[in-house]
């Protein structure tokens, strides 16, 4: 079961692949958000490890 205690021990990898695997529900902004959020941080990851 993941939740906040479990994802501090997670690895990168395992971390990356849980954002990827979550959807915000339409009808929560703030879902909405973190979710963008998680991906854009995601992203930045991706684009400084290929420098």
């Amino acid at each position: 079961m993941t939740n906040p205690v479990t994802v501090r021990y997670m690895s990168r990898s395992e971390i990356e692949s849980l954002m990827y695997s979550l959807v915000a529900s339409r009808n929560n902004d703030e879902a909405q958000l973190f979710e963008a959020i998680a991906r854009r941080l995601l992203e930045i990851i991706e684009e400084e490890a290929r420098r």
